[in-house]
């Protein structure tokens, strides 16, 4: 099982999806959790046998939420949005993230970084179980799952 381990304090750098952002005085803010000073956060192991998507929220605070999903034996993850940035990162598996006209890999080894209201799905290579960590940079509307 891995572990991640957050603490109080983080520091928001401008998203920019058409290049680096660079961090100053000026371009950031810092966030505070609303949890813990700090706390580990179980991650999901190997999928067992289970529903065709299982979701879970694993930490839900004003400026940060965590959630875990399992997309088994292929289950596509259907169109939907977020009101905040989202990053997607592959624990396990492998797939393509479908925003609009644009396909990005999404495996261990590459995250996706969504814009604020961007559509899109999940689809996870045919007949595999992919386990998902979602990052909500705040809170918006509840149209993320």
């Amino acid at each position: 099982m891995k572990r991640l381990i957050l603490t109080t304090t983080f520091a928001v750098a401008a998203l920019s999806l058409g290049g680096c952002a660079t961090q100053s005085a000026a371009q950031h803010h810092v966030a505070t959790l609303g949890g813990p000073a700090s706390r580990v956060v179980e991650l999901p192991g190997t999928p067992s046998a289970g529903e065709p998507r299982e979701v879970r929220v694993l930490v839900d605070e004003p400026a940060l939420k965590l959630v875990s999903i399992v997309l088994r034996g292929g289950t596509v993850l259907p169109t939907h949005h977020s009101e905040v940035p989202v990053t997607i990162m592959a624990l396990q598996g492998s797939g393509t993230v479908v925003a609009g006209a644009v396909r990005l890999r999404l495996d261990p080894t590459h995250a996706v970084v969504l814009a604020p209201n961007v559509p899109h799905a999940v689809e996870p290579d045919p007949g595999t179980d992919l386990v998902l960590l979602v990052h909500h940079l705040g809170r918006g509307e509840e149209h993320h799952q």
